[in-house]
């Protein structure tokens, strides 16, 4: 398996930015609708928070948090602390406004803006792992399944989002991707890989199409609307132009062919080194 430092999505998206200055514009802006930056709705987000089965006081890591929305909704909703760890200031910026504007005065949510691998770890790691769309920052999925456990007190849980292939990719949606078919595999090999790095399956569901058409309709939007109130802007073009060819793509191949797994793992109190 490859391993892979930015996503399929990122990936063609920055090779058609000209802001060489915010190697992050784009998917800012394709995002800035997004609560979560991934193909999840609500209510699954909810079910899959809900199924942490957290203790107070937990430490949590949402690792490359993007605007830390699943890692909000989890501090929201228990009585838990949590970090969020990414490169992108413009979301980290989001992410603390609306917890600052939500939550008044509450401290238990830390953002931090670095590499994964060069944030300060807690002594005695931590309670969960949230690792939604972001394996990349890590090397991709096995390096990153690896990497979380060594993160992880002993029974400790990661929820990790994956991509995968529902059906075996055409070459010219690999084209469009930039990608090889060998980066993703299957839902179920997702599965047996993380079995294969010693943790526990809890709970396995995969995002809907519904969940995708949201996700691809409001990404291509966002996009598009920055487009048409920045016409002076030097990457309009060439992001407009973009936005419109990945939806064309995702309607004609990615829809019947792209996946996202969430997978709740859960490493053993007592486990190999």
């Amino acid at each position: 398996m490859k391993k892979t430092s930015t996503t399929l999505k990122e990936r063609a998206a920055m090779a058609t930015s000209v802001s060489a200055q915010n190697p992050f514009k784009y998917t800012t802006i394709a995002h800035s609708g997004h609560h979560y930056c991934s193909p999840l709705s609500a209510g699954i987000a909810a079910t899959l928070l809900a199924a942490l089965q957290l203790q107070a006081g937990s430490l949590v890591l949402d690792a490359g948090c993007g605007k830390a929305g699943l890692l909000r909704d989890l501090l929201a909703s228990q009585p838990v602390c949590g970090v969020g760890v990414d490169i992108n200031p413009a979301f980290l910026a989001e992410a603390a406004n609306a917890w600052d504007a939500s939550n008044p005065g509450d401290g238990r949510l830390t953002l931090i803006a670095s590499q994964l691998e060069q944030h300060p770890l807690p002594a005695g790691g931590y309670d969960a792992i949230l690792c939604v769309g972001s394996t990349h920052a890590l090397g991709g999925f096995e390096p990153s399944l690896a990497l979380c456990r060594q993160w992880l007190k002993p029974g400790g849980v990661l929820l990790v989002g994956e991509g995968y292939w529902k059906r075996p990719p055409s070459n010219e949606y690999l084209l469009t991707l930039g990608a090889t078919e060998d980066e993703l595999s299957s839902h179920a090999e997702n599965i047996a890989r993380a079995l294969a790095q010693g943790f526990k399956l809890r709970l396995a569901m995969a995002s809907s199409d519904e969940e995708w058409d949201r996700y691809e309709h409001m990404y291509c939007q966002a996009v598009m609307q920055y487009a048409a109130s920045h016409p002076h802007d030097p990457d309009t073009v060439a992001f407009g132009e973009r936005a419109r060819r990945w939806y064309q793509n995702y309607l004609a191949f990615g829809r019947s062919t792209l996946g996202f797994g969430h997978y709740l793992l859960e490493k053993p109190r007592i486990s190999r080194a």
